[in-house]
């Protein structure tokens, strides 16, 4: 399959290697030409961890015109405050009609993408797909390397209700299909995403620990500490009391990390602690870090909206948001998706609801 991944960072770069080595024709685009560079001239990546050896791709460029030109699928890897603004350059740089997933869409990412996409004079509908989270645990280690710790199967995708999420599923590549299942309802994709439980506290709670320039700590398996899980399942009850608010049951976090990574344990701190795939991942060494510049605001502040709508007591999701947002200097609520322009609500009770695919639309 032709297929155009957006966005060579960890996830990307990952994603293009996975794809290249399968057979795919993968052309990969980065915003940063510099960042890229050694790409466009050697198109090679080099692969280690579950899965080894040198993706060959067709293209790497910063052309975007180049890789829409007529992919039938586009991943988008880009972190979720890069989305509204891609959607906008799609808009006027689209020549086909490609299912375009976001991987992950965060919370609302698709229907946030869709928006601003719908916004533009394009002619081509496109569907909108959006992942409940990366299908891939890796670092990269250097512009043309990344290591892969291992790959999730039955990742959650989810459509806007143009076509049923089965169809969304089958138009994947056999290769693909064995990373992703199709969800019941975005609703398991956008208040499923556990990405904003385990990225944001504990991260913020171990700001000192990252910070110290002269040791490096385990992220999960140091830096989730008892008492930090607990934390952890308290927003997570939160996350689930909205999901039933919009009349939808969704796995807990730790349900999650048993159905993605097979760990055993009575409690989500055990859990991530038999959690093979968490032994070796390093903390980052700054929390000026998507785990928070993207989780917070694009996971955090429009679940801590949409639960505030329903009256539902999100103080555990407020305060990581409050801690965030000072030691940041940056006020999230301000500059997320904070539901302000876009009827989140409506959107989910109609596609509950099923109704007229195309009114969604």
């Amino acid at each position: 399959m032709k297929i155009s991944v957006i966005g060579a960072g960890n996830s990307g770069l990952s994603m293009a290697g996975q794809l290249a080595i399968a057979g795919h024709e993968v052309i990969l685009w980065n915003r940063t030409e510099e960042n890229i560079k050694k790409l466009m001239h050697t198109k090679i990546v080099n692969m280690k961890g579950v899965i080894e050896g040198e993706a060959v791709l067709k293209d790497a460029t910063p052309d975007l015109n180049l890789a829409l030109a007529e992919p039938e699928i586009v991943i988008i890897t880009s972190p979720a405050y890069s989305h509204s603004e891609l959607a906008i350059q799609f808009s006027e740089c689209l020549q086909c009609e490609p299912l375009i997933i976001l991987s992950p869409g965060r919370t609302c990412g698709a229907i946030e993408f869709r928006h601003f996409y719908n916004k533009g004079n394009n002619p081509n509908r496109p569907l909108i797909a959006e992942a409940q989270t990366v299908i891939h645990t890796c670092r990269k280690l250097s512009v043309d390397l990344v290591y892969l710790y291992a790959i999730k199967n039955a990742v959650y995708l989810s459509g806007l209700g143009i076509v049923s999420n089965e169809e969304i599923y089958n138009r994947l590549s056999p290769d693909l299909k064995q990373n992703y299942r199709p969800a019941d309802s975005m609703i398991q994709t956008s208040i499923g995403n556990v990405g904003m439980i385990l990225h944001c506290a504990p991260l913020l709670l171990n700001t000192g620990r990252t910070e110290d320039q002269y040791t490096d700590y385990l992220y999960y398996h140091q830096g989730v500490t008892p008492r930090i899980a607990e934390y952890l399942e308290a927003m997570d009850r939160e996350r689930m009391q909205v999901a039933l608010a919009l009349d939808c049951e969704i796995e807990s976090t730790s349900d999650w990390l048993t159905r993605s990574y097979q760990s055993q344990g009575s409690n989500l701190y055990e859990k991530i602690q038999n959690t093979n795939a968490y032994s070796e991942i390093l903390a980052p060494s700054t929390i000026n870090h998507r785990y928070i510049l993207e989780d917070i605001p694009y996971g955090l502040v429009p679940l801590e909206a949409l639960g505030l709508m329903f009256d539902i007591d999100m103080s555990y999701t407020s305060l990581i948001i409050d801690l965030g947002s000072k030691l940041m200097h940056i006020d999230f609520r301000e500059s997320g998706r904070n539901l302000r322009e876009i009827d989140f609500v409506d959107f989910f009770q109609r596609l509950v609801r099923k109704d007229d695919a195309e009114e969604i639309y």
